[in-house]
C-alpha cells in the first residue's frame, strides 16, 4: 500500500466525524447535498472494499445507515422560525 492510498483511506474514514461538525455549520441546502454526496461516496467505498463474512455484516450495517442518512437528507425541509408575537 502506498502512502497516497493510506491517506485517501484516512480521509474517507474521517468524513463521518467531519459531517457531524459540518451539519452544525453549513446552511440547509449545502448541508443536505453534502450529506447525500458523502454518503454515496462512502457506500461505494464500503461496497467495493473488503471480503469475508464478517465484512459483509459490517458493510451491510454501514450501507443501511448511510442509506438512511441519504433518505433523511432528501426529505429534509428547511426549519421555519417560530412566529413570536
Amino acid at each position: 500500500m502506498t502512502p497516497e492510498f493510506l491517506l485517501a483511506g484516512a480521509i474517507l474514514m474521517e468524513t463521518s466525524i467531519v459531517m457531524v461538525i459540518l451539519s452544525w455549520i453549513l446552511n440547509y441546502k449545502v448541508n443536505r447535498w453534502v450529506n447525500i454526496i458523502i454518503s454515496a461516496i462512502n457506500i461505494f467505498a464500503v461496497v467495493t472494499g473488503g471480503h469475508g463474512l464478517y465484512y459483509v455484516f459490517f458493510a451491510t450495517v454501514e450501507v443501511v445507515g448511510m442509506l438512511l442518512i441519504i433518505w433523511f437528507a432528501w426529505k429534509w425541509k428547511p426549519a421555519v422560525a417560530p412566529n413570536v408575537n
